[in-house]
């Protein structure tokens, strides 16, 4: 099986860009396809799952709206799959005229019942083939009830599986692709700076971390590169309050509540102290920051054994390079160009695991924007 994906994306490398960013669009339209059936609320489950599925798109709702008020949407291949014991829980719940949406906490494949009004509303906001992304947003305007966990409560930067069963909806998506540079932890510390709402600060525990810190900056306070040190309302709404809020909600979900292998704190990258961990996560970070090198350099002093750094970079040339984007103000640095520092720096060993526009990532360049892509660099001390 292996062999078999390797060589689909050995052969995915040959095919021109062009055709390499359709076949790419139309995988990532049917991996993260939403579906949804029109009901009647007296219908069984035995009959709505008999129905017929639609995608989720404005084209469909829009028809079917017309003559139903109830849907049930789902992101798996057949609602057959899912637990007829749970769909009936859920049909009791939207029964309750109060009630506009009854979701399943626990289910990866956010599965859920909700009113005509939840669709209409998300789509004055959002396009609603994105459902139910960002979800967080419209909350406020609903009647909800669930089954198992309340993540919809929270505010998730990212979107990953819960100890319960089910997955955050997390404004950036998912973040498996970062949580895969996390090894297994055994008796070693773990810092994580720009740690949002400590997903890999979670992930590092799991992974026997014997301690794990999250770090933060305070936005309403500090936002690093703009003049006015705050963050922009147009980069994210998200409130640092909410954020909190959304750590506690994992300390319960992973039972840390009282757990001193894991901590919190609001600080930047300029004022990392003392302290050194054996494992330091860095991620989206580097790329904001109006002094990259003086925070290359507390990087190096912070870790005592390896970094893990992810930024946004810009395709190699044949000189150490570096750009400042037109759409941000920001600078960006080629991977090349950042293993020099790096070294610089003092780190013994970087290795480049991501690179921009690297073919064997299936990377391609925005269009017509800028020639930025992640990039993603291992450093070691020793």
């Amino acid at each position: 099986m292996i062999n078999k994906i390797f060589f689909l994306k050995k052969f995915f490398t040959f095919l021109p860009i062009f055709l390499q960013k359709y076949i790419r669009k139309k995988y990532n339209s049917f991996r993260n396809q939403a579906y949804i059936i029109p009901i009647k609320i007296e219908n069984t489950v035995e009959e709505i799952i008999a129905e017929k599925k639609f995608k989720l798109n404005a084209k469909n709702f829009d028809k079917l709206k017309r003559n139903y008020k109830f849907f049930l949407i789902f992101r798996r291949n057949s609602i057959k799959d899912y637990s007829l014991v749970k769909l009936k829980k859920l049909l009791d719940l939207i029964k309750d005229n109060e009630t506009d949406i009854a979701y399943d906490g626990d289910d990866p494949f956010h599965t859920e019942i909700s009113s005509g009004k939840v669709l209409e509303l998300y789509q004055k906001k959002f396009l609603i083939d994105h459902y139910p992304n960002r979800f967080f947003y419209i909350k406020d305007s609903l009647k909800m009830k669930n089954l198992g966990s309340r993540h919809r409560n929270f505010n998730f930067n990212a979107t990953f599986n819960l100890p319960s069963g089910g997955r955050s909806i997390g404004d950036g998506g998912p973040v498996e692709n970062r949580l895969k540079y996390i090894p297994d932890l055994l008796g070693k510390s773990f810092l994580d700076i720009g740690t949002e709402e400590g997903y890999s600060v979670f992930n590092a525990i799991t992974k026997n971390a014997k301690f794990a810190k999250g770090l933060n900056i305070n936005e309403s306070k500090e936002y690093d590169y703009f003049p006015d040190y705050s963050r922009p309302d147009y980069i994210t709404p998200r409130k640092r309050e909410e954020i909190e809020k959304t750590q506690k909600f994992l300390m319960r979900e992973y039972k840390l509540e009282r757990s001193e292998k894991i901590k919190f704190e609001y600080n930047n990258i300029y004022n990392l102290g003392t302290e050194k961990f054996d494992f330091v996560f860095c991620f989206g970070v580097l790329y904001h920051l109006k002094n990259p090198y003086l925070a290359i350099e507390n990087l190096f002093k912070v870790t005592s054994e390896t970094l893990v750094l992810e930024t946004q970079g810009v395709k190699n040339q044949k000189y150490l390079n570096a750009g400042i984007s037109m759409e941000d103000g920001f600078i960006r640095h080629s991977s090349n160009a950042l293993k020099y520092l790096l070294k610089r720096a003092g780190f013994k060993k970087v290795e480049i695991m991501l690179d921009a526009y690297d073919k064997k990532t299936l990377v391609e360049p925005n269009d017509g924007t800028s020639n930025i892509q992640n990039i993603v660099l291992i450093a070691k001390k020793y």
